[in-house]
């Protein structure tokens, strides 16, 4: 699933090529991934910006939003070149003759259109880059919980846009084992843990997201942070500082990859 840095790539891809066009019509070819709950047209509005919280790209067009999850295999590319175009499931025409495709092969991925973000964001925590998501910050929303980190992490509700892969790569960085309870956690862990999840996740945008399998930038291109991974699906393999062997366990319902030498646990 596209995390954090994923969308980000892509809001920055789209947003120079979108800003200041006119939508000329949109395509629906699967209903369920279009979700309107607006009166207002579609046809003549100009897109405004394009930003993003957490997982979410948000569209601004001159009166309503489009708010965009990728899910599973969501996809928004500009060229369907090299793609199977039978799991295209929306277009978005615009005026100047170019088009935007919606290219989903597990059929996940939604887009809403609405008067308000606050529709389909209402339950979205702060944005893990978001500069309001200061060190204080992240240090009272972890202390006051009691739940396990790596369960924290992938709630969306706390802080949003980490998912499984760049959880277990910030953990591993914190040497927090992911099954270590958020209101045991000493202090020092915790601002490790914050700096470490700007470090990741920034890193990652740099290199354009993780390709895992089916993500791809808006112009088809794979990332290659996954070239980077420390722990995420190296489950069998040595620990690069260590040497003992990485773990795949179930936690917080996803698989999970640690060291347990280099990771400790505070329950």
């Amino acid at each position: 699933m596209p995390e954090l840095p994923e969308v980000e790539t892509v809001v920055r891809e789209i947003l120079p090529e979108l800003s200041g066009q006119f939508i000329a019509d949109i395509d629906i070819l699967w209903e369920r991934t279009f979700q309107n709950k607006s009166l207002e047209t579609l046809a003549g509005r100009q897109i405004k910006d394009v930003s993003r919280q957490g997982k979410y790209i948000i569209i601004e067009l001159s009166s309503t939003y489009l708010i965009i999850h990728l899910r599973m295999t969501g996809q928004l590319l500009f060229s369907l070149d090299g793609f199977d175009k039978k799991h295209v499931r929306m277009i978005i025409q615009l005026k100047n003759g170019r088009k935007l495709y919606f290219r989903d092969v597990r059929k996940f991925g939604r887009i809403y259109h609405v008067d308000d973000p606050q529709t389909v964001l209402e339950n979205t925590g702060i944005d893990a880059l978001d500069e309001a998501n200061t060190e204080k910050y992240f240090l009272e929303l972890v202390k006051n919980r009691k739940l396990n980190i790596k369960a924290f992490l992938l709630s969306q509700k706390y802080i949003s846009g980490v998912g499984n892969i760049y959880a277990d790569e910030c953990l591993f960085r914190a040497g927090l084992h992911p099954e270590s309870v958020t209101g045991k956690i000493p202090k020092k862990r915790i601002k490790l843990l914050y700096n470490e999840i700007k470090y990741v996740l920034n890193f990652a945008i740099d290199n354009m997201g993780s390709t895992i399998s089916d993500y791809r930038d808006a112009f088809g291109e794979s990332g290659s942070a996954q070239k980077f991974f420390k722990v995420y699906q190296r489950a069998g393999q040595a620990c690069f500082e260590c040497g003992r062997e990485i773990r795949k366990i179930k936690t917080a319902g996803r698989g999970t990859h640690f060291c347990a030498k280099c990771q400790k646990k505070y329950v």
